[in-house]
């Protein structure tokens, strides 16, 4: 499916409770930072954890759906590919679950952003959190096989180069429960093909969802193939049809929303 325009009560609610997805945007602490911004970044937690790493605008619908979708609960151990600096992870590990976060920064050989040790320390000693910042690709990170119980990917799939997606999908399936989760979402360039002869922008490429959710070999259990790129149903005079009905940022990208599970043992 397609992250939709108008966003549920509860998705603005849980924005407003963590600041997401460009920081707290209370009063007060828009006044700080804007008169004092010395005084936020040597305290995050003024901005909050959505205010450390910029954002797309379609962010403020592929945050809480996709905390929303899969039950966050002690004692679970979850992955978040290319986390960065991002929020997401700090959110989560507020819960109470152990947080991985995955991510080689700078080092990526697709599209990356700064995202070191130093960094996931400071902001830990900020929020109360102990998000383990694994800084290297799925690959490398030494993750146990079947010893995650959730794989979160919040809009960073389409900055991997497309040779290097059918071994991330083998890892994930690798490293995850019988019975586990993956939430994925996937940005859907409007500016390039299917709708477009351009290729790729500075963020990335149009991936194949079909062929990558065929590698991972799990259950899609939310996902409208009429609205995923690579599947047959996919149209894209479709899509630009209904552009009025989805979510899309200050770039001119859609976001593509998936769940798979992995069957029970």
């Amino acid at each position: 499916m397609l992250a939709p325009r108008v966003l549920p009560p509860q998705y603005t609610a849980w924005n407003r409770r963590w600041g997401a997805p460009n920081g707290n945007q209370r009063i007060w602490a828009r006044a700080v930072a804007k008169g004092m911004p010395q005084l936020t970044r040597r305290y995050p937690r003024i901005r909050g954890p959505f205010a450390i790493q910029p954002n797309s605008d379609t962010r403020r619908f592929e945050y809480p759906w996709a905390f929303s979708v899969a039950p966050v609960h002690p004692p679970l151990r979850v992955v978040e590919i290319g986390g960065g600096l991002a929020g997401f992870q700090f959110v989560l590990a507020k819960q109470g679950v152990e947080v991985i976060n995955v991510d080689p920064g700078t080092d990526a050989t697709g599209i990356g952003w700064p995202c070191d040790h130093s960094s996931i320390d400071r902001l830990n000693a900020a929020f109360g959190t102990d998000v383990r910042l694994v800084n290297t690709t799925l690959e490398h990170a030494g993750i146990a096989d079947q010893s995650v119980d959730r794989i979160y990917s919040i809009s960073t799939i389409e900055h991997i180069p497309t040779e290097e997606l059918p071994g991330l999908a083998r890892e994930m399936r690798r490293i995850l429960k019988p019975g586990g989760t993956v939430v994925l979402t996937i940005d859907l360039f409007l500016n390039l093909v299917p709708f477009t002869r351009r290729v790729e922008n500075r963020f990335g490429w149009n991936i194949d969802v079909k062929a990558f959710l065929d590698e991972l070999g799990l259950e899609k259990t939310i996902g409208t193939e009429r609205e995923l790129n690579g599947f047959p149903e996919f149209d894209p005079e479709d899509i630009l049809a209904r552009l009025e009905q989805f979510c899309y940022g200050q770039y001119p990208a859609l976001v593509q929303l998936v769940v798979l599970e992995k069957p029970a043992a």
